[in-house]
Protein backbone atom coordinates (compact mmCIF):
# COMPACT_ATOMS: atom_id res chain seq x y z
CA UNK A 1 0.00 0.00 0.00
CA UNK A 2 1.64 3.55 -1.08
CA UNK A 3 2.11 5.88 1.96
CA UNK A 4 -0.02 9.44 1.68
CA UNK A 5 2.06 12.34 1.98
CA UNK A 6 0.13 13.66 4.50
CA UNK A 7 2.11 10.83 6.95
CA UNK A 8 5.31 12.46 6.53
CA UNK A 9 8.38 13.29 7.67
CA UNK A 10 8.74 9.76 8.90
CA UNK A 11 10.65 9.64 12.60
CA UNK A 12 13.40 6.58 12.46
CA UNK A 13 14.31 3.86 15.12
CA UNK A 14 18.05 3.36 14.50
CA UNK A 15 20.52 0.61 14.95
CA UNK A 16 23.91 1.13 17.07
CA UNK A 17 26.88 -1.16 16.03
CA UNK A 18 28.85 -1.95 19.54
CA UNK A 19 32.34 -2.41 18.41
CA UNK A 20 34.90 -2.17 20.43
CA UNK A 21 36.30 1.35 19.28
CA UNK A 22 33.45 2.73 20.67
CA UNK A 23 32.39 5.08 23.59
CA UNK A 24 30.29 4.75 26.35
CA UNK A 25 30.07 8.29 26.47
CA UNK A 26 29.13 10.13 22.95
CA UNK A 27 26.16 8.34 21.37
CA UNK A 28 24.48 7.18 24.48
CA UNK A 29 24.87 11.58 25.97
CA UNK A 30 23.32 12.52 22.58
CA UNK A 31 20.05 9.92 23.00
CA UNK A 32 19.68 10.66 26.79
CA UNK A 33 20.22 6.12 26.97
CA UNK A 34 20.04 5.78 30.96
CA UNK A 35 22.59 4.29 33.17
CA UNK A 36 21.90 0.71 32.26
CA UNK A 37 22.36 1.42 28.92
CA UNK A 38 25.90 2.90 29.36
CA UNK A 39 28.19 -0.41 29.83
CA UNK A 40 29.24 -0.94 26.69
CA UNK A 41 31.02 0.68 23.86
CA UNK A 42 28.87 2.24 20.72
CA UNK A 43 30.45 2.76 17.56
CA UNK A 44 28.56 3.81 15.49
CA UNK A 45 24.09 5.07 14.93
CA UNK A 46 23.48 3.79 11.11
CA UNK A 47 20.77 6.33 9.50
CA UNK A 48 19.70 4.40 6.38
CA UNK A 49 18.46 1.66 4.27
CA UNK A 50 21.34 -0.47 3.99
CA UNK A 51 20.41 -4.26 3.64
CA UNK A 52 22.55 -5.17 6.68
CA UNK A 53 21.30 -2.80 8.99
CA UNK A 54 18.62 -0.45 8.08
CA UNK A 55 16.72 2.31 9.99
CA UNK A 56 13.22 1.35 10.39
CA UNK A 57 10.66 3.99 9.82
CA UNK A 58 7.79 4.55 12.63
CA UNK A 59 4.21 4.39 10.86
CA UNK A 60 1.97 4.96 13.41
CA UNK A 61 2.16 1.65 15.93
CA UNK A 62 4.08 -0.06 13.57
CA UNK A 63 7.52 0.28 12.41
CA UNK A 64 9.30 -0.98 8.58
CA UNK A 65 12.62 -1.24 7.51
CA UNK A 66 13.66 2.27 5.64
CA UNK A 67 15.15 0.03 2.29
CA UNK A 68 11.62 -1.36 2.53
CA UNK A 69 9.49 1.28 3.20
CA UNK A 70 11.45 2.90 -0.06
CA UNK A 71 11.42 0.07 -2.15
CA UNK A 72 7.48 0.14 -1.98
CA UNK A 73 7.57 3.98 -2.19
CA UNK A 74 10.18 4.45 -4.49
CA UNK A 75 9.01 7.64 -6.56
CA UNK A 76 7.96 9.08 -3.15
CA UNK A 77 10.87 8.55 -1.39
CA UNK A 78 13.60 9.51 -4.00
CA UNK A 79 11.97 12.08 -6.69
CA UNK A 80 11.73 11.39 -10.21
CA UNK A 81 15.27 12.36 -10.68
CA UNK A 82 16.12 9.74 -7.41
CA UNK A 83 14.03 6.76 -8.49
CA UNK A 84 15.75 6.89 -12.64
CA UNK A 85 19.14 7.41 -11.27
CA UNK A 86 19.17 5.32 -7.92
CA UNK A 87 18.18 1.66 -7.23
CA UNK A 88 17.69 3.13 -3.56
CA UNK A 89 18.58 5.68 -0.88
CA UNK A 90 22.12 6.01 -2.43
CA UNK A 91 24.03 6.92 0.98
CA UNK A 92 24.41 5.72 4.48
CA UNK A 93 24.59 8.26 7.02
CA UNK A 94 26.18 7.48 10.49
CA UNK A 95 27.20 9.05 13.37
CA UNK A 96 30.64 7.73 14.48
CA UNK A 97 31.90 7.92 17.89
CA UNK A 98 35.91 6.66 18.08
CA UNK A 99 37.04 6.37 21.67
CA UNK A 100 40.09 3.92 20.50
CA UNK A 101 41.85 3.86 16.95
CA UNK A 102 39.78 2.12 14.01
CA UNK A 103 41.52 0.21 11.97
CA UNK A 104 44.38 1.13 9.12
CA UNK A 105 41.75 0.78 6.28
CA UNK A 106 40.75 1.78 2.85
CA UNK A 107 37.50 1.38 0.59
CA UNK A 108 37.01 0.44 -2.95
CA UNK A 109 35.97 2.54 -6.01
CA UNK A 110 32.87 1.34 -8.12
CA UNK A 111 34.58 -1.82 -10.50
CA UNK A 112 36.21 -2.99 -8.04
CA UNK A 113 33.37 -3.13 -5.35
CA UNK A 114 31.47 -4.88 -8.51
CA UNK A 115 34.20 -7.33 -8.86
CA UNK A 116 34.38 -7.73 -5.58
CA UNK A 117 31.37 -8.65 -4.50
CA UNK A 118 30.78 -10.55 -7.28
CA UNK A 119 33.94 -12.97 -6.90
CA UNK A 120 32.84 -13.48 -3.45
CA UNK A 121 29.40 -14.79 -4.14
CA UNK A 122 30.87 -16.85 -6.84
CA UNK A 123 32.77 -18.12 -3.89
CA UNK A 124 30.27 -18.57 -1.53
CA UNK A 125 31.07 -16.53 1.14
CA UNK A 126 28.63 -15.98 3.44
CA UNK A 127 27.96 -12.14 3.80
CA UNK A 128 28.36 -12.56 7.58
CA UNK A 129 31.96 -14.82 7.48
CA UNK A 130 34.38 -13.06 9.01
CA UNK A 131 37.05 -13.38 5.65
CA UNK A 132 34.12 -11.45 3.74
CA UNK A 133 35.77 -8.31 2.15
CA UNK A 134 32.69 -7.03 -0.07
CA UNK A 135 29.58 -7.19 1.65
CA UNK A 136 27.63 -5.17 -1.52
CA UNK A 137 28.74 -3.74 -4.97
CA UNK A 138 29.03 -0.40 -4.10
CA UNK A 139 31.87 1.68 -3.51
CA UNK A 140 32.45 3.65 -0.20
CA UNK A 141 33.69 7.78 -0.57
CA UNK A 142 32.99 9.42 2.47
CA UNK A 143 33.41 12.73 4.53
CA UNK A 144 33.27 13.25 8.63
CA UNK A 145 32.49 16.36 10.21
CA UNK A 146 34.23 16.50 13.72
CA UNK A 147 31.39 17.60 16.36
CA UNK A 148 34.07 17.14 18.97
CA UNK A 149 38.28 17.81 18.49
CA UNK A 150 38.94 14.74 16.07
CA UNK A 151 42.22 13.17 15.11
CA UNK A 152 42.68 11.55 11.81
CA UNK A 153 45.44 9.90 9.81
CA UNK A 154 44.96 10.10 6.19
CA UNK A 155 46.77 9.43 2.85
CA UNK A 156 50.37 8.94 2.14
CA UNK A 157 53.24 10.97 3.15
CA UNK A 158 55.64 12.00 0.28
CA UNK A 159 57.96 9.59 0.13
CA UNK A 160 61.04 11.12 1.46
CA UNK A 161 59.26 12.57 4.56
CA UNK A 162 58.26 8.58 5.34
CA UNK A 163 61.89 7.93 4.88
CA UNK A 164 63.15 10.53 7.22
CA UNK A 165 60.42 9.68 9.83
CA UNK A 166 60.80 6.05 10.04
CA UNK A 167 64.61 6.23 9.54
CA UNK A 168 64.67 7.85 13.11
CA UNK A 169 62.91 4.93 14.64
CA UNK A 170 66.83 2.90 13.87
CA UNK A 171 65.04 -0.02 13.65
CA UNK A 172 66.25 -2.89 11.96
CA UNK A 173 63.52 -4.63 11.61
CA UNK A 174 62.33 -1.78 9.25
CA UNK A 175 65.69 -1.56 6.85
CA UNK A 176 63.65 -4.32 4.37
CA UNK A 177 60.78 -1.40 4.09
CA UNK A 178 63.32 1.66 4.24
CA UNK A 179 64.70 -0.33 1.13
CA UNK A 180 61.84 -0.57 -0.73
CA UNK A 181 60.63 3.27 0.17
CA UNK A 182 63.47 3.78 -2.45
CA UNK A 183 62.73 2.37 -5.36
CA UNK A 184 63.03 4.57 -8.64
CA UNK A 185 58.92 4.38 -9.47
CA UNK A 186 56.83 6.24 -6.61
CA UNK A 187 53.43 3.95 -7.03
CA UNK A 188 56.12 0.98 -6.89
CA UNK A 189 57.87 2.45 -3.59
CA UNK A 190 54.99 2.97 -1.97
CA UNK A 191 53.04 -0.61 -2.77
CA UNK A 192 56.86 -2.32 -1.45
CA UNK A 193 56.85 -0.86 1.01
CA UNK A 194 53.62 -1.38 2.70
CA UNK A 195 53.77 -4.90 1.40
CA UNK A 196 57.01 -5.58 3.28
CA UNK A 197 55.45 -4.04 6.41
CA UNK A 198 52.47 -5.61 6.44
CA UNK A 199 54.44 -9.09 5.59
CA UNK A 200 56.84 -8.82 8.70
CA UNK A 201 57.12 -12.05 10.32
CA UNK A 202 55.52 -12.26 13.76
CA UNK A 203 58.50 -13.04 15.92
CA UNK A 204 59.86 -9.46 13.98
CA UNK A 205 56.82 -7.44 14.64
CA UNK A 206 57.34 -8.25 17.96
CA UNK A 207 60.69 -7.03 18.21
CA UNK A 208 59.59 -4.05 16.08
CA UNK A 209 56.67 -3.25 18.58
CA UNK A 210 59.34 -3.93 21.85
CA UNK A 211 62.19 -1.50 19.58
CA UNK A 212 59.24 1.74 19.63
CA UNK A 213 58.52 0.90 23.50
CA UNK A 214 61.82 1.37 24.24
CA UNK A 215 63.13 4.40 21.25
CA UNK A 216 60.05 6.40 21.46
CA UNK A 217 60.74 8.34 24.99
CA UNK A 218 63.91 9.47 23.09
CA UNK A 219 62.36 10.73 20.98
CA UNK A 220 59.74 12.45 22.12
CA UNK A 221 62.40 14.37 23.51
CA UNK A 222 64.38 14.88 20.44
CA UNK A 223 62.13 15.13 17.70
CA UNK A 224 59.57 16.84 19.46
CA UNK A 225 58.13 18.47 15.72
CA UNK A 226 56.51 14.99 15.80
CA UNK A 227 55.41 14.55 19.32
CA UNK A 228 51.74 14.06 18.35
CA UNK A 229 53.25 11.10 16.10
CA UNK A 230 55.66 9.64 18.79
CA UNK A 231 52.36 9.67 20.78
CA UNK A 232 49.75 8.00 18.79
CA UNK A 233 52.51 5.42 18.06
CA UNK A 234 53.28 4.65 21.77
CA UNK A 235 49.31 4.42 21.77
CA UNK A 236 49.49 1.74 19.09
CA UNK A 237 52.15 -0.11 19.94
CA UNK A 238 50.59 -0.71 24.05
CA UNK A 239 47.16 -1.77 22.15
CA UNK A 240 48.79 -4.02 19.36
CA UNK A 241 52.06 -5.41 20.42
CA UNK A 242 53.27 -7.41 17.06
CA UNK A 243 51.37 -5.14 14.66
CA UNK A 244 54.00 -3.67 12.07
CA UNK A 245 50.89 -1.02 11.27
CA UNK A 246 51.41 0.76 14.95
CA UNK A 247 54.15 2.67 12.86
CA UNK A 248 51.09 4.30 10.34
CA UNK A 249 51.46 8.03 11.85
CA UNK A 250 54.80 7.94 10.07
CA UNK A 251 53.39 7.23 6.87
CA UNK A 252 49.92 8.73 6.99
CA UNK A 253 49.51 11.82 7.16
CA UNK A 254 48.24 12.96 10.88
CA UNK A 255 45.09 15.66 10.36
CA UNK A 256 43.86 17.01 13.78
CA UNK A 257 40.31 18.57 13.27
CA UNK A 258 37.91 21.16 15.36
CA UNK A 259 34.49 20.74 15.88
CA UNK A 260 32.40 21.78 12.52
CA UNK A 261 35.26 21.04 10.32
CA UNK A 262 35.42 18.00 7.82
CA UNK A 263 37.18 15.49 5.52
CA UNK A 264 36.22 13.83 2.34
CA UNK A 265 37.67 10.69 1.67
CA UNK A 266 38.09 9.26 -1.95
CA UNK A 267 38.00 5.34 -2.69
CA UNK A 268 41.57 4.00 -2.48
CA UNK A 269 42.83 6.23 0.74
CA UNK A 270 44.41 4.80 3.20
CA UNK A 271 43.07 5.89 7.01
CA UNK A 272 42.04 5.58 10.17
CA UNK A 273 40.04 7.24 12.58
CA UNK A 274 41.72 7.85 15.84
CA UNK A 275 39.42 9.47 18.37
CA UNK A 276 36.87 12.04 18.65
CA UNK A 277 32.68 12.18 17.90
CA UNK A 278 31.65 12.86 14.28
CA UNK A 279 28.98 12.81 11.62
CA UNK A 280 29.79 10.56 8.58
CA UNK A 281 28.19 10.30 5.46
CA UNK A 282 29.07 8.15 2.78
CA UNK A 283 27.74 5.75 -0.42
CA UNK A 284 25.16 3.18 1.23
CA UNK A 285 28.32 0.94 1.36
CA UNK A 286 29.70 -1.60 4.49
CA UNK A 287 32.90 -2.02 2.17
CA UNK A 288 36.10 -1.97 3.88
CA UNK A 289 39.61 -3.46 3.48
CA UNK A 290 41.93 -3.96 6.34
CA UNK A 291 45.34 -3.08 6.86
CA UNK A 292 46.06 -3.51 11.02
CA UNK A 293 45.52 -1.89 14.16
CA UNK A 294 42.46 -4.69 14.27
CA UNK A 295 41.43 -8.11 15.61
CA UNK A 296 39.33 -8.18 12.59
CA UNK A 297 39.93 -10.13 9.45
CA UNK A 298 43.24 -8.42 7.82
CA UNK A 299 43.54 -9.38 3.72
CA UNK A 300 46.67 -7.35 3.20
CA UNK A 301 46.47 -8.72 -0.81
CA UNK A 302 43.49 -7.27 -1.85
CA UNK A 303 43.59 -4.21 0.40
CA UNK A 304 46.89 -3.09 -2.17
CA UNK A 305 44.76 -4.00 -5.12
CA UNK A 306 42.65 -1.52 -3.63
CA UNK A 307 45.19 1.65 -2.70
CA UNK A 308 45.85 4.60 -4.63
CA UNK A 309 49.64 4.50 -4.09
CA UNK A 310 50.75 8.53 -4.23
CA UNK A 311 51.11 11.35 -1.54
CA UNK A 312 47.47 12.35 -0.82
CA UNK A 313 46.12 15.11 1.92
CA UNK A 314 43.03 15.54 2.33
CA UNK A 315 42.10 19.65 2.46
CA UNK A 316 39.99 20.11 5.75
CA UNK A 317 36.59 21.58 4.47
CA UNK A 318 35.32 25.01 6.55
CA UNK A 319 31.15 24.81 6.10
CA UNK A 320 29.97 27.00 3.18
CA UNK A 321 27.24 29.15 4.82
CA UNK A 322 24.00 30.06 3.05
CA UNK A 323 20.64 31.70 3.71
CA UNK A 324 18.91 30.95 7.11
CA UNK A 325 21.50 29.02 8.87
CA UNK A 326 21.71 26.59 6.31
CA UNK A 327 25.78 25.45 6.11
CA UNK A 328 27.13 22.66 3.29
CA UNK A 329 29.64 20.46 2.79
CA UNK A 330 30.02 19.69 -0.65
CA UNK A 331 31.64 16.34 -2.01
CA UNK A 332 32.13 15.61 -5.35
CA UNK A 333 30.12 12.66 -6.00
CA UNK A 334 26.30 12.01 -7.21
CA UNK A 335 25.18 10.17 -3.96
CA UNK A 336 25.36 12.41 -0.80
CA UNK A 337 25.89 16.23 -0.03
CA UNK A 338 26.26 16.85 4.09
CA UNK A 339 24.86 20.03 5.69
CA UNK A 340 24.02 21.69 8.79
CA UNK A 341 21.71 23.47 10.00
CA UNK A 342 22.24 26.11 13.12
CA UNK A 343 18.29 26.99 13.96
CA UNK A 344 17.45 29.71 15.85
CA UNK A 345 14.32 31.23 17.58
CA UNK A 346 13.63 34.05 15.12
CA UNK A 347 14.93 32.32 11.81
CA UNK A 348 12.82 29.72 10.34
CA UNK A 349 14.67 27.44 7.57
CA UNK A 350 13.04 26.40 4.74
CA UNK A 351 13.09 22.19 3.63
CA UNK A 352 12.87 22.54 -0.42
CA UNK A 353 11.19 19.07 -1.89
CA UNK A 354 12.99 17.37 -4.53
CA UNK A 355 15.35 14.97 -2.86
CA UNK A 356 15.09 12.59 -0.24
CA UNK A 357 16.65 14.17 3.36
CA UNK A 358 17.71 12.10 6.49
CA UNK A 359 17.90 14.76 9.52
CA UNK A 360 19.29 14.47 13.05
CA UNK A 361 19.24 16.84 15.95
CA UNK A 362 22.55 17.30 17.76
CA UNK A 363 21.83 20.51 20.21
CA UNK A 364 18.28 21.77 21.51
CA UNK A 365 15.20 21.50 19.62
CA UNK A 366 13.37 21.82 16.49
CA UNK A 367 9.62 22.05 15.07
CA UNK A 368 9.42 20.72 11.42
CA UNK A 369 5.91 20.97 10.02
CA UNK A 370 4.40 21.21 6.47
CA UNK A 371 0.08 21.62 5.99
CA UNK A 372 -0.87 18.12 7.14
CA UNK A 373 1.94 17.45 10.05
CA UNK A 374 4.16 19.49 12.90
CA UNK A 375 6.49 17.29 14.74
CA UNK A 376 8.61 18.62 17.58
CA UNK A 377 12.36 17.09 17.64
CA UNK A 378 14.57 16.57 20.26
CA UNK A 379 18.03 16.02 20.75
CA UNK A 380 18.83 12.63 19.14
CA UNK A 381 15.86 12.25 17.31
CA UNK A 382 16.13 11.67 13.29
CA UNK A 383 13.68 11.71 10.47
CA UNK A 384 13.31 10.48 6.95
CA UNK A 385 11.75 12.95 4.62
CA UNK A 386 11.02 11.51 1.02
CA UNK A 387 11.79 13.95 -1.75
CA UNK A 388 8.08 13.85 -2.99
CA UNK A 389 6.26 16.31 -0.32
CA UNK A 390 5.38 19.63 0.59
CA UNK A 391 7.82 22.36 1.53
CA UNK A 392 8.41 22.02 5.09
CA UNK A 393 9.14 24.63 7.90
CA UNK A 394 11.87 24.49 10.64
CA UNK A 395 11.40 26.70 13.97
CA UNK A 396 13.23 26.37 17.23
CA UNK A 397 16.51 27.14 18.65
CA UNK A 398 19.46 24.00 17.83
CA UNK A 399 21.98 22.50 15.72
CA UNK A 400 20.68 19.30 13.24
CA UNK A 401 22.70 17.66 10.22
CA UNK A 402 20.99 16.54 7.24
CA UNK A 403 22.31 13.93 4.38
CA UNK A 404 20.85 14.05 0.98
CA UNK A 405 21.51 12.77 -2.50
CA UNK A 406 24.22 15.44 -4.57
CA UNK A 407 23.76 17.39 -7.58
Amino acid sequence: MKTNTTQLPLLLRNPIQPYAWGSKVWIQDLLDLPDSERQSPMAELWMGAHTRSPSKVILGNTEKPLDEFIQENRLLCLGETGNQKYTGLPFLFKLLAADAPLSIQAHPNKQQAEDGFAREEKAGIPLSAENRNYKDPNHKPEIICALTHFTAMCGFRHLDEIISLVSLLEAPQLHTCLDALNKAEPAEAYKEFLHSLFSLPQNIKLELTQRLTEKLPELIINAPSYVLEWKLIEQFAAAYPGDSAVIAPLYLNVLSLKPGEALFLPAGILHAYVHGFGVELMANSDNVLRGGLTPKYVDVKELLNTLRFEPYKPEILQPITGSNGMSSYPSPVDEFSLFRIDLKAAHPVHLPAGKPIILIVIEGSANIENLHKKLELTKGKSLFIPAVRDELLLTGSGTLFGATTGA
